[in-house]
């Protein structure tokens, strides 16, 4: 019996079963888990006990050369395990100690792996109530012992052991269930029949016997292919041989853990073998044969593999890439797998039918697998192309398989922009529809395409006509704005690209570059008048009328040998002779579109004096400068230039004297804390208006200082004192304000203001009015006449114009043609008031004066014209009433305004 292997017995051996003899309840002791039975039947209850213990009670010592031994239960006699204590032939022991005679049918078997330990149990039938006091050890029939061990008390040394048979191997375990001797480390030679013999203290003698069998395992197996490799469908191309082995080993062959093939068959002696009877399939490629060699269940069985080469082509061929997306620019690596061909396939790339040579091939042995690497530089042509990886077998012609990839390649737009198909390029005209289609390679689709007019956005707007849709653009009834440079935009995941730019140029008629404009002209004065027109195409042809309030809706055409013409230009030379040459001159240009539809407008005016400047401020004040700034008035129908004069309020010198071409000065340098008179005034050719005056008061130093930041802290008494200061100062400036506001008025006073009338720029014909308090007058084409009340009422001739030739010649030299100019005129307007070739009638006699057929009616608006007797306060008080001004030229009607 295999039991585990001990050295020494020692109290641990020993376990339940021996509970039965030393208790006096032995049911109880040893077999808690049975029902109790007659203490006759209490040997089979420990038997039964001792069969259901686990293995974990047994004492678990080892040796480096013994492995563990099965558990005690399995070699327990069949007789003692399943029937009574008491073997049905009879008695198991001999009647008395001294006849070896064997009995039959009653014989223990222990079955032990060379090697390992062996449990000889000394299995007592009917053993007496008696205290066992020697028991020997015999081998078969023999006479002389081999092993004793002596219970009797007072014995020195219990055990004993024959050197030659058993050396130190042996011990005995009374106290087991049976008792039992336990050999270690078998050997062949130990394979005997046994034989104990139990000596009582006062009862007979009783004998058992055992019979120890040795297996010795198979020592050596091979595994021999006769045919490689197999067709599909093919066996017997291999077998197993194992040598060795008592009893003969069994072999089998086991495929992933399931026996396939267990006939084995003895092929001489100690020699068995296997042929694999297994039909060959594909499945053997990864699954592989084990050979299995074992006469026991101890010891682990002897093992070969065999790996079954099975000729058979492809199952699966696949292409896939290592990264997604495959992007254009970048390297691509694409794997072919193939699966199932043995022996390895030749794997071929082609690229749109052409071969392309691999990085690598690999073999990956398991599983069957072989691997195939590309790489390809990629480009956006490759999108779309097909790729195929081709397995062919070696030997199996028929045998190929192969795998086609379609590269999807992502790349950035290729833009392409086209006009519309029924358009002309060179004969779109205003008023046409355009149409553009935007074409787009890329992959992703774009999310976006972008219309670009001049690099500015177009966006869907169907109330401007512009319609947006996928790829195309729409624009109605397009105008010369329209005319530029176009462009679409794409967009995708890859980026961004525009397309090539096409550049329209919508065909219009001519239309005026130059604003209307308003020209002052004296008489006889030459003139050149410049007309610029835009036109595409560029070959205009000019016409240019003239008209004015006298001839209405009537123009007159201008002769063509007073104007020329280049290119988009026009320039006419022109004069006004009489009163009847102001107007407006209307330019007309033509092309192969079509008339300008608003031609260009020049007014003709009469030439004068700019109006007075308006809204001058101050600005900026500091302890030696000071902003002006003023608003421009109407220029005269000339270019008009602005002087600033500024004095020193006491003593009247002046520090700044300075012009510009518009009304904002800088006046410097100045003194700190001083107080300056400063005029603005406008002039041109024909004259300078009254200044505007303004009064100028310069900070000091200290008061400079204290405006800039400063680190320290005032004390609580420099603000007060700034404060006092600073109230002082406002209130010295309102007086100066208001003493400044007295003598200007005084100043006024002294002087007769002129009234002047002066051309709109609507109409040449329209004069504006303006008039004093103090005296009435009308200043026209540079010459003014003024009329004065004396104190009977009679009209008095004015001297007024003595200060307005003194200022020209102050503005520009007494020796200047301008100053020669004003002053004929002003002594041309002395004479009597028929000169001129007009008259105009004042109620109460006098007259107005004029250069010209031009005289001015001034009339009270529903009143009839006063008496002579009305004296001179009532007729001003008239005057200054008056609301109606009509200019009468020679021959032509009354004009309101």
């Amino acid at each position: 019996m295999a039991r585990r292997p001990l050295t020494t017995p020692s109290p641990r051996a020993l376990h339940a079963p021996a509970l039965c003899q030393a208790s006096p309840q032995p049911l109880a002791l040893a077999c808690p888990r049975h029902q109790r039975l007659p203490a006759s039947r209490s040997l089979r209850c420990c038997f039964r006990c001792d069969d259901t213990l686990p293995d974990a009670s047994l004492p678990k010592l080892t040796s480096r050369r013994h492995p563990p031994m099965p558990p005690f239960r399995r070699h327990i006699p069949n007789a003692l395990r399943d029937g009574p204590c008491v073997s049905p032939g009879g008695s198991s022991d001999s009647a008395g100690g001294d006849s070896p005679a064997k009995p039959e049918g009653d014989t223990s078997q222990v079955g032990v792996v060379e090697g390992y330990n062996a449990f000889l149990p000394c299995s007592i039938s009917h053993a007496p109530p008696d205290r066992p006091w020697l028991t020997l050890w015999y081998i078969g029939t023999g006479d002389a012992p081999v092993y004793s061990y002596d219970q009797r008390a007072g014995t020195i040394q219990p055990r004993w052991s024959d050197e030659a048979v058993f050396g130190s191997r042996a011990s005995y375990l009374p106290y087991e269930h049976p008792p039992v001797l336990l050999l270690t480390n078998i050997s062949t030679q130990d394979a005997r029949l046994y034989r104990c013999r139990v000596d009582y203290h006062k009862s007979n003698s009783r004998q058992a016997w055992v019979r120890l069998s040795v297996i010795v395992p198979p020592s050596k197996i091979q595994v021999l292919p006769r045919i490689k490799p197999v067709e599909l469908g093919e066996w017997d191309d291999v077998v197993c041989r194992v040598s060795g082995g008592t009893p003969s080993p069994k072999v089998v062959w086991v495929q992933n853990g399931r026996v396939v093939d267990p006939n084995s068959t003895m092929a001489g002696d100690s020699i068995v073998i296997n042929d694999l009877q297994v039909p060959a399939t594909r499945k053997d490629l990864t699954n592989p044969f084990t050979c299995q060699a074992s006469n026991n269940d101890v010891t682990p069985p002897l093992v070969a593999s065999y790996h079954r080469e099975v000729n058979c082509g492809p199952l699966n061929v696949s292409i896939s890439p290592e990264e997604r997306p495959l992007v254009a620019g970048r390297r691509a690596k694409l794997v072919c797998t193939v699966v199932g061909s043995n022996p390895a396939p030749d794997v071929t790339w082609y690229l749109q039918g052409q071969q392309v040579t691999p990085l690598h091939t690999q073999v990956e042995v398991s599983p069957n697998m072989t691997v195939s690497v590309l790489l390809l530089e990629l480009t956006r042509e490759h999108h779309g192309q097909q790729l195929v990886c081709r397995a062919k077998h070696p030997t199996l012609t028929l045998a190929t398989m192969e795998d086609i990839f379609t590269l999807d390649v992502s790349y950035k737009p290729s833009v392409s922009l086209n006009l519309g198909r029924a358009l002309d390029a060179d004969t779109l005209r205003e008023g046409n529809d355009l149409f553009f289609e935007c074409t787009v390679d890329a992959n992703p689709p774009p999310y976006k395409i972008k219309w670009l007019h001049q690099g500015v956005e177009l966006v869907n707007n169907v109330t401007a006509g512009v319609i947006v849709s996928e790829g195309t653009i729409a624009l109605q009834k397009v105008r010369r704005n329209r005319s530029g440079r176009y462009q679409c935009e794409a967009s995708n995941v890859e980026g961004d690209a525009t397309s090539n730019t096409i550049v329209v140029n919508i065909k219009y008629a001519p239309r005026c570059a130059v604003s209307p404009t308003l020209r002052g002209v004296a008489l006889l004065e030459l003139t050149n008048i410049t007309c610029a027109v835009d036109a595409d195409p560029p070959n205009v042809t000019f016409k240019w009328t003239f008209n004015n309030s006298v001839r209405r809706d009537q123009s007159e055409m201008v002769s063509s040998n007073r104007y020329t013409t280049e290119g988009l230009r026009s320039t006419l030379t022109y004069t006004p002779t009489t009163e009847r040459d102001y107007g407006t001159l209307l330019c007309f240009a033509t092309n192969s579109v079509g008339r300008q539809e608003e031609p260009c407008s020049f007014t003709i005016i009469s030439a004068g004096p700019p109006e007075e400047v308006s809204n001058c401020s101050v600005l900026n004040v500091t302890s030696h400068s000071a902003g002006i700034t003023c608003t421009p008035g109407f220029d005269g129908g000339l270019p008009q230039r602005f002087l600033l004069q500024v004095w020193e309020a006491s003593t009247g010198i002046l520090v700044v004297n300075a012009s510009s071409s518009s009304p904002v000065f800088s006046a410097r340098p100045l003194e700190p804390g001083q107080s300056y008179k400063a005029s603005v005034a406008a002039y041109n050719s024909r004259g300078r208006t009254n200044p505007s005056r303004l009064l100028i008061l310069t900070l000091n130093e200290a008061e400079m200082h204290k405006s800039l930041p400063s680190m320290v802290e005032p004390s609580p008494l420099v603000l007060i004192l700034g404060v006092i200061g600073g109230v002082l100062v406002v209130v010295g400036a309102l007086l100066l304000a208001v003493w400044l506001l007295k003598e200007r008025r005084s100043l006024a006073q002294q002087n007769a203001t002129v009234t002047q009338i002066v051309l709109k720029d609507n109409n040449p014909d329209l004069l504006s009015v303006e008039a004093s308090e103090e005296s009435t007058g009308v200043r026209a084409n540079g010459s003014v006449g003024a009329t004065g009340y004396g104190s009977s009422g009679q009209t008095q001739e004015s001297s007024s114009y003595q200060r307005y030739d003194e200022d020209a010649t102050s503005l520009y030299g007494s020796s200047s043609p301008e100053a020669t100019e004003r002053t004929r005129l002003t002594s041309s307007s002395n004479s009597s008031s028929s000169k001129g070739g007009g008259a105009a009638g004042v109620p109460g006699g006098g007259g107005v004066r004029g250069g010209g057929n031009l005289g001015v009616n001034l009339l009270r608006s529903g009143l009839n014209a006063p008496s002579p007797s009305t004296s001179a306060p009532e007729v001003e008080q008239d005057l200054r009433r008056q609301t109606t001004v009509r200019l009468l030229m020679s021959g032509g009607p009354e004009v309101n305004f």
